[in-house]
């Protein structure tokens, strides 16, 4: 719906079919409502009386008749623009004697009848902008004796006669630009005497007698701004003499130029000025010594020589004693020398600008600023000094800092930034290391290209870059100092070298105390193994587009006041960010702006940003994020989200709600442009929050209105789903209302055949059921000991198991062992003890050595005792130990069969002569208490 707002009045209405009605107090808008005529207009209910303002805009087929709002009596406000209205007659506002404000921009007049206005005695300000008006009688104005502002831009007026205007005592504000004038009749300013602005601009008044008649400004004496750029295009013309004379008042004058320029007696009335704007139609090829010597004894101070290619003679500003602020801006094919040079007339002066931007880039060399060329620069006392995008490839290394000249003591503000500087960089150096009062410095933004001589910038050599170091290199601490002004407060060295690797580990600036604004980006860092020091007071720092994988968690430790940090498209190891992100800003708890978009991130630990409460602005775009990667109920103070081109689907419950509640709390935008948000069934619940929510959105056209996906694929957007939600509504509720009866069906089918089951099996069913209570796994607790050792009779088995293992695994690692020799009583039957010494152990551990395999007891019945003890519950209860190696000792059929059985986890080689320290018994005592 498209709203004029041209008056400054919200409107509300409400529409009823083809016909329009709103009402709230005394505001009327019936703004593209397709309206025909006022009887349309249904104002019924509403006090006639009480209605000041009425919006009938974009209503293209408006009928407007004489009289059609009498009856509003105290309408102050009417809107009839965009109407397409063809005409109006002399009774058309009739009866509306307290309207101040009327807006009939954009329609089709072409003519204004005989006191079409003079009913309208209280009219303030008139819109006749983009109409076809092509003359005005000298009583079309008449009887508004209140107009202040007047506004008949972009019409077919051609001529302005006499007296046109002279009924407008109070008209301050007259805008004619965008016309067809080509002359003005002597008297076509009379009665304007308390204008304040004049626009003249883009019609086709030439510059000469016979277009401005002598004097014609005459009554133009309170005229402060004055625009006639855009009209004459030849370039040999000259200004008329005895027109501007009068304007003694104006502080700002814009106006076409020729190719030689002379400002001569016709201007020395023009006192008051201290604006010339020659940049709009600028034909200017010369600015000779006389070009501004009728303004020798104004207040002249700046001048706007944009888009100007001039050549300007060694005095040309030598007679202005105010000039202070110069701007050469567009002079593509100028030099940049050039400028500088022309600078003499300003010697030993002081100024506040003068400004050097896009000079020479369109030539095909670079330039090469030395002393010679900025020997008059030295000599003025300038505050802001910018020379920027002018292809510069060197600045000499005396040619801005000589010590003790008026330019080196004044300037506070240097900016050379966009240019070509390589090689010889020390003049910028210096600029950071002098003793004057400079408070900003540019240096961003360097073309990189490869040139001989400008190796030392691209070196991996730290002696080559001397010029940044302050006492040396110390290759202990990897320290680096670099010395700036006691008093810069910015400092922007972005992308002025082409690469710094390798870094030292620390930073420190001693001198650096007023320092605000640091910009390191775009240089190059391949290694951020480094801590900032004698940065206590900075508040902004961007590191945007170095390489940081390899980054320590110290370094932002000691920038205590740091309020915005930039680490945007630093390649950051989303690892890092994770484990240690919380470590790398615990120290930065003043932040209020943090930039990490465009770092491949696709999570980050929740709780990274703890102890930023103070936190505004957080951007996390262009990365693969698939939820909110920080815990917003941490952030109270969070204005701006920007979740923009990540991986986002949806958004959860818990997510809208402390989105929500932030916006509850304060104005509060969230970015989500090129997200894959899905519109499926599961997700209906976030369409309908994005329509909804109190927070800012940022979607395409309407501000909750993001492209979707739909469970098929199909891409659709958030608002076509809302235009038809009930359809999208019914299908997903019926589907997930088909799965639950399904479900409901299915149980129930499922409870009758249990139920039949239960009741035909009840007892088995109990019996079954006390098994399964009563069934428990061996434990090792179960047992008395741990394990029972089998070994043959031989003396040196009995001494192994006796001593060497008692000593290497019971008494070190405290395992219940089970020593035939040491248990058995004289007298027991062998083999009811063997039966009862495997039932009694949790695990078999056999001593496999030669003499084993001749005991028949050892080899033979406890072996197959030991196969049989080995179950299901149990597999691992057989551990072998051989002491001898395998393929030496001869056939064992039991133990060969047993060998089947026993995972090779459970067997061991252990030297018979292994210390009762050595890992191996660790490994015995381990898999004799571990439980599988």
């Amino acid at each position: 719906m498209k709203m004029m707002n041209r008056i400054g009045f919200v409107l509300v209405w409400f529409l009823v079919g083809s016909r329009s009605r709103a009402q709230i107090g005394t505001l009327v808008g019936c703004s593209d409502t397709q309206v025909t005529s006022l009887s349309d207009v249904d104002i019924s209910g509403v006090d006639v009386s009480d209605v000041i303002l009425l919006d009938l805009s974009y209503n293209q087929q408006l009928e407007w008749r004489s009289g059609s709002l009498s009856g509003l009596s105290c309408l102050r406000h009417l809107n009839l623009s965009h109407n397409d209205l063809p005409e109006l007659d002399r009774h058309a506002f009739q009866g509306l004697e307290e309207l101040e404000t009327l807006d009939l921009s954009y329609n089709n007049l072409n003519a204004l009848t005989s006191r079409t206005f003079a009913n309208l005695p209280h009219l303030q300000r008139l819109l006749l902008d983009h109409n076809q008006v092509s003359s005005l009688g000298t009583d079309v104005f008449e009887n508004l004796t209140h107009l202040r502002h007047l506004d008949l831009g972009h019409n077919h007026l051609q001529v302005l006669y006499n007296n046109t205007f002279s009924s407008l005592a109070h008209l301050n504000w007259l805008g004619l630009g965008s016309n067809r004038l080509q002359r003005l009749e002597a008297g076509a300013m009379t009665g304007l005497d308390r204008l304040i602005n004049l626009d003249l601009s883009d019609n086709k008044l030439k510059l000469t007698s016979s277009v401005y008649p002598a004097r014609v400004f005459a009554s133009l004496g309170q005229l402060q701004l004055l625009h006639l750029e855009y009209n004459d295009d030849d370039p040999n013309g000259e200004y008329p003499d005895n027109v501007f004379s009068d304007l003694v008042s104006l502080t700002l004058l814009s106006i076409d130029t020729f190719g030689e320029v002379h400002f001569g007696r016709d201007f020395a009335a023009l006192r008051s000025i201290h604006t010339l704007d020659l940049s709009k139609n600028c034909q200017i090829n010369r600015i000779l010594n006389t070009s501004f010597e009728g303004f020798k004894n104004s207040t002249l101070s700046f001048i706007n020589f944009q888009f100007c290619s001039l050549q300007i003679e060694a005095c040309a500003f030598c007679e202005l004693p105010a000039l202070d602020r110069l701007w050469f801006m567009g002079s593509h094919f100028q030099t940049p020398n050039h400028i500088l040079e022309s600078l003499y007339g300003l010697q030993h002066q002081t100024v506040t600008e003068i400004k050097l931007h896009g000079n020479g880039d369109y030539l095909p060399f670079y330039h090469v600023i030395d002393s010679h060329s900025a020997r008059y620069l030295r000599n003025i006392c300038v505050m802001n000094f910018t020379m920027s995008s002018c292809n510069i490839q060197r600045v000499a290394g005396n040619a801005l800092t000589v010590q003790n000249t008026p330019f080196f003591r004044c300037v506070e503000h240097i900016d050379v930034s966009m240019n070509a500087i390589i090689g010889d960089s020390s003049t910028l150096l210096r600029m950071m290391m002098s003793d004057g009062p400079l408070r900003s410095l540019a240096l961003q933004d360097q073309i990189r290209f490869t040139i001989t001589g400008a190796q030392c910038l691209v070196s991996q050599d730290f002696r080559c870059k001397d010029y940044f170091r302050n006492g040396g290199y110390d290759e202990n601490t990897y320290t680096m100092g670099f010395l700036t002004p006691m008093n810069i407060s910015y400092l922007n060295m972005s992308s002025i070298f082409p690469h710094l690797n390798p870094l030292p580990v620390n930073w420190t600036f001693p001198s650096a105390k007023h320092l605000k604004t640091l910009d390191l980006s775009y240089l190059g860092f391949a290694n951020c193994r480094m801590t900032f020091y004698g940065l206590e007071n900075l508040e902004t720092l961007s590191l945007d587009g170095n390489y940081c994988y390899n980054m320590t968690e110290q370094m932002f430790d000691f920038l205590d006041s740091l309020t915005k940090l930039s680490l945007s498209n630093l390649g950051l190891n989303p690892q890092f960010l994770k484990s240690r992100g919380w470590r790398l800003f615990q120290n930065v708890d003043q932040l209020q702006f943090l930039d990490l978009s465009r770092n491949e991130l696709f999570f980050t630990d929740p709780a990274m940003l703890r102890v930023q409460r103070r936190l505004k602005e957080l951007d996390f775009s262009y990365n693969r994020l698939q939820k909110v990667p920080v815990n917003l109920d941490n952030h109270g103070d969070l204005r701006m989200l920007d979740l923009s081109h990540n991986s986002l689907s949806t958004l959860t419950s818990s997510e809208r709600s402390a989105l929500d509640s932030l916006a509850g709390r304060h104005a509060f935008s969230l970015k989500l442009l090129g997200n894959p948000l899905e519109c499926a069934c599961f997700n209906l619940d976030v369409v309908q929050w994005l329509w909804h929510t109190p927070v800012s959105l940022d979607g395409e056209g309407r501000q909750a209105n993001y492209t979707c996906t739909t469970e098929t694929g199909e891409t659709t957007s958030t608002e076509r789903v809302m235009a038809q939600w009930m359809s999208h509504w019914r299908r997903c509720v019926g589907i997930q209302m088909f799965g639950i009866a399904l479900s409901a069906f299915l149980l129930q089918l499922l409870a009758i055949v249990v139920t039949f089951i239960v009741v035909r099996s009840w007892t088995q069913l109990c019996y079954a059921w006390k098994a399964i209570r009563l069934y428990r796994l061996p434990r090792r607790h179960h047992f008395h000991r741990d394990a029972y050792v089998v070994y043959s009779e031989a003396r040196d088995d009995v001494i192994l198991a006796c001593v060497t293992l008692r000593e290497a695994v019971e008494e070190r690692y405290s395992v219940r062992l089970l020593l035939r020799d040491r248990e058995e009583l004289p007298g027991s039957v062998r083999a009811e003890t063997v039966v009862q010494h495997i039932d009694d152990s949790w695990k078999v551990v056999l001593l496999v050595t030669r003499d084993f395999s001749q005991d028949e007891w050892a080899c033979g019945f406890t072996v197959q005792q030991a196969q049989r003890s080995i179950t299901d519950t149990m597999p691992d209860r057989v551990i072998i130990v051989f002491l001898e190696e395998p393929r030496v000792l001869p056939a064992m059929p039991s133990l060969q069969l047993l060998l089947r059985m026993v995972p090779e986890r459970n067997i061991l080689h252990v030297h018979r002569d292994t210390p009762p320290q050595h890992q191996v018994w660790k490994t015995l005592a381990d898999l004799i208490t571990t439980e599988h």
